[in-house]
């Protein structure tokens, strides 16, 4: 099984180091283990958590919110409506603040024609 530390996870996935070792001492990052020399990586197969909480996170979730998506899914299938609940609240939320960054947009793109165009 392949091994990927902290820097490796940086570099593969674009968070920087100290972001990753915050995130792991709040506990998000539940199957992080630590070698012989103490440094912190985690098996290929589970960079997909390493995914979720990134994505969580850039998508505006607060780490109290993400920290509980991350016990519920350690519980297993059976919290599947519980997390789907949470998906469908942050996809709201997010479709939400697309809908304020486009309106932003067009009125950067009204400014600038006007700019040009005097």
């Amino acid at each position: 099984m392949e091994k990927l530390y902290i820097k490796d996870i940086s570099k593969e996935l674009s968070i920087p180091e100290y972001v990753l070792r915050f995130y792991d001492k709040k506990g998000l990052f539940p199957f992080f283990e630590r070698d012989e020399n103490n440094y912190r990586y985690i098996e290929r197969e589970k960079l997909e958590w390493v995914r979720i909480v990134s994505c969580l996170k850039k998508s505006g979730m607060p780490l109290n919110k993400i920290s509980e998506y991350i016990d519920l899914a350690l519980q297993g299938k059976n919290t599947y409506p519980k997390r789907l609940e949470m998906m469908i609240e942050q996809e709201k939320l997010v479709l939400e603040k697309m809908k304020d960054l486009q309106e932003q947009l067009d009125y950067i793109k009204y400014k600038k024609k006007f700019y040009e165009n005097n």
